[in-house]
């Protein structure tokens, strides 16, 4: 998600640790001079609009999909993280500095967005490049408040009119005390703004935000809302308007071999710039005498996997070390990089939406089984276990999810899979614990406490 060095000045590294109620969200990037300092050229505003990629990305190396997966049902609890422990056991307090990190990055890029957009003018800047820059800050926006709404408030159809509070939709750097907006506001603000700036993205633009990833986001969106004719509409405009192939292979967060991402955090070895980092603390462990990764898979995770015996994707995505023995484990290798790409919005997430969605509409069953049997003829190395043309939706449903669980497992998918199918009352429980529980969503840091800012209730499930 950085910007070229041919294209754009190299931004310095951001600040990332602990801040002060005053000022969190508004530090600065390194390397860029805010209003009254030097903004003074196109070049300037360029900068800032790095920043906001640069720090997106940060927010999404692995510690936000951590979090997705320590609340699922695919792993073991952690081993020797305290605050990822709190995580997994549903207990996270206003003094969780991780899960603080990953807010307050979140909401630096909101801050740094909403600046560009208020002072944008400062400097003159060519017509049409002024609109893309003002279009790309509001998608990262929008992307950002989704993704903390997913994480700090509980699911859209919690609620019958979704009145339950979500975040709070931050749109002017003015520092004030404001309560927060419930899920419907932060939901309808998203979806207003990917549609709005959906219709002037440019369908190509390098590795940068496009048409085809507002539509991705808003396909993720919709599902979200479990509002399926949208859902796969917004899926299909994303695949017909990118040039993203299926990969042949299973190495998708490999830097440099992904060719099914249609937006997502680039890494460049160059520059010694990983942004998959924390996805390898918490998951690597071939580059270790004595293998000992924080987060490992769950044993009926795996027998559900090994199910059965052609799945390719046994062998590549996991492997028992100490069998038999009181300290076996399984352990997962999608992750075993030294630098990766970050798929944000990428072509298998694409299909398997389109599909399920389709499939709950009982529309197109033809492409949906499609997209069930391109993954699954990757997934089994054949076409002996496609879904039969004439297959049903229920058929379809019951494959699709199934591949979904394997195919994003520990990519931040499942813990808004299970509230998605809790809300439809799918499931009653998550690993034990009533889906829409408490504890199923995270604390807001301490720097939120306020008298008009209610936080989280706590206590657990």
């Amino acid at each position: 998600m950085k910007k070229q060095i041919a294209k754009f000045a190299v931004i310095g590294a951001l600040i990332l640790g602990g801040t002060a109620c005053s000022d969190f969200l508004d530090v600065k990037p390194e390397g860029v001079l805010l209003e009254g300092e030097a903004i003074s050229n196109q070049q300037d505003i360029e900068n800032v609009l790095n920043s906001i990629y640069d720090v997106t990305a940060n927010v999404y190396n692995g510690r936000m999909q951590a979090f997705s997966t320590a609340l699922g049902d695919n792993i073991n609890r952690p081993r020797t993280s305290t605050f990822l422990q709190e995580v997994y056991g549903r207990q996270t307090n206003i003094f969780n500095s991780d899960v603080s990190a990953v807010y307050l990055d979140a909401y630096r890029a909101v801050y740094r967005a909403n600046w560009l957009l208020e002072n944008i003018d400062l400097v003159d800047v060519e017509a049409n490049r002024r609109q893309e820059i003002l279009d790309e800050a509001r998608f990262l926006r929008a992307l950002m408040h989704f993704e903390m709404v997913r994480y700090f408030g509980q699911p859209f159809g919690f609620s019958s009119d979704n009145s339950h509070l979500g975040v709070v939709n931050k749109t002017a750097t003015i520092r004030e005390l404001v309560p927060r907006n419930t899920v419907n506001e932060v939901y309808n603000f998203v979806i207003s703004e990917l549609e709005a700036v959906a219709q002037r993205l440019p369908e190509s633009n390098g590795i940068y935000a496009t048409k085809a990833a507002a539509h991705g986001v808003l396909a993720d969106v919709y599902f979200q809302m479990n509002q399926f004719s949208s859902a796969a509409a917004y899926a299909d405009s994303a695949i017909s308007g990118s040039t993203t192939t299926l990969m042949p292979g299973f190495n998708r967060y490999e830097a440099g071999m992904n060719t099914e991402i249609v937006f997502g955090g680039y890494s460049f070895a160059s520059l010694n710039d990983n942004r998959g980092g924390s996805f390898a603390g918490f998951f690597r462990w071939d580059n270790q005498p004595n293998p000992n990764p924080e987060l490992t898979i769950d044993a009926n995770t795996y027998a559900l996997v090994t199910s059965n015996p052609d799945d390719i994707r046994d062998s590549v995505w996991f492997s028992v070390l100490n069998q038999g023995n009181p300290n076996e484990m399984i352990v997962y290798s999608k992750f075993n990089y030294d630098f990766m790409d970050v798929p944000i919005v990428h072509l298998t997430k694409l299909k398997l939406t389109r599909a399920e969605a389709l499939a709950m509409t009982g529309s197109d069953l033809g492409t949906a089984i499609q997209d069930v049997n391109d993954i699954r003829e990757r997934a089994y190395g054949s076409n002996a276990y496609n879904l039969a043309p004439t297959a049903t939706s229920t058929e379809i449903l019951d494959a699709v999810r199934y591949e979904r669980r394997i195919e994003l497992m520990c990519e931040g998918d499942r813990i808004h899979e299970l509230k998605r199918l809790g809300v439809l009352g799918e499931i009653q429980t998550i690993r034990g614990a009533d889906w829409d529980c408490p504890g199923q969503v995270l604390q807001f840091p301490a720097v939120e406490r306020s008298d008009v800012f209610v936080l989280n209730e706590e206590g657990g499930c």
